[in-house]
C-alpha cells in the first residue's frame, strides 16, 4: 500500500514538473491576444472580453503630523563592502545570467507557428516592393529564431494583393516550456551566485593587506 501511495505521489510530481506552461500568442485583425495555460488553468492576459469596472476604494486619511520610524537595514554578509568587490560580483552575475538565459532559450519550444500576410497597396510597383521586403524580413526572422528555439509545425504564407489600401497581418503560435526546466535554470543561477560570493570572500581573506591599503589611501 505504501509503495502505491509513493508511486502516485511521484506520478503527480512528474505531471506537475513536466506538464508545460503554454503561452498562446495571436495577432489578428489588428488585435493582439495572449493566453496562458497550465494543466487545467487558463488565463487570458491580453485581449478577450473586457472586464466590468469595479468601484475604486476610498483611501484612508493620511496622518501628516506623525513620522514613521524606518527600521535600520541590516547589512547582509553576501555583498562585498569594497567597490572593486561589488564590480567583480556584478561581472560574475552578468556572466552567470547570460548562461542561464541561453539555457532558458534552448528549452523553449514554439509549435503551430502560423504566419499569413497579405501585402497590399493601391500602387502595383509599391505593392511589389513591399512584398519583396516582407518576404525577406519574415523568412530571415524565422530562420534566425529557429537557430535558438525549436520550431515545429510552421506555416508561412506571404501573398501579394493589388488594389487594396491596407495590408493584413495574421500571426499566431504557442510557446512551451516546462516547470522542471525553469527550476533547473533557477538552481543553476543560484549555485553560480553562491560560487561567486564564496570566491570573492576567499580572495578577500587571502589578500587582506590590499583592502586595508585601499581604505588608508
Amino acid at each position: 500500500m505504501g509503495l502505491i501511495i509513493l508511486g502516485v505521489i511521484l506520478l503527480l510530481l512528474l505531471i506537475v514538473l513536466f506538464s508545460p506552461f503554454r503561452l498562446y500568442v495571436q495577432y489578428k485583425d489588428k488585435k493582439p491576444y495572449l493566453q496562458f495555460r497550465y494543466l487545467f488553468f487558463k488565463k487570458t492576459l491580453v485581449g478577450g472580453k473586457p472586464k466590468a469596472s469595479t468601484p475604486a476604494k476610498k483611501k484612508a486619511p493620511s496622518q501628516k503630523g506623525k513620522k514613521e520610524e524606518k527600521p535600520e537595514k541590516k547589512k547582509s554578509g553576501l555583498m562585498p563592502e569594497s567597490l572593486s568587490g561589488k564590480i567583480e560580483l556584478a561581472k560574475g552575475l552578468i556572466k552567470a545570467g547570460g548562461k542561464a538565459l541561453r539555457r532558458l532559450i534552448r528549452r523553449i519550444k514554439i509549435k503551430e507557428l502560423y504566419i499569413d500576410i497579405d501585402v497590399s497597396d493601391e500602387d502595383a510597383y509599391e505593392c511589389a516592393l513591399k512584398f519583396g521586403k516582407t518576404n525577406i524580413i519574415v523568412y530571415n526572422a524565422v530562420t534566425l529564431l529557429s537557430q535558438f528555439v525549436r520550431i515545429r509545425k510552421k506555416s508561412i504564407a506571404v501573398k501579394c494583393i493589388y488594389n487594396r489600401p491596407e495590408s493584413v497581418y495574421n500571426i499566431s503560435c504557442t510557446v512551451f516550456i516546462t516547470p522542471a526546466a525553469l527550476i533547473c535554470i533557477a538552481l543553476a543561477l543560484a549555485f553560480a551566485f553562491l560560487a561567486i560570493i564564496i570566491k570573492s570572500k576567499k580572495n578577500k581573506s587571502e589578500f587582506p593587506e590590499k583592502e586595508t591599503e585601499k581604505k588608508a589611501a
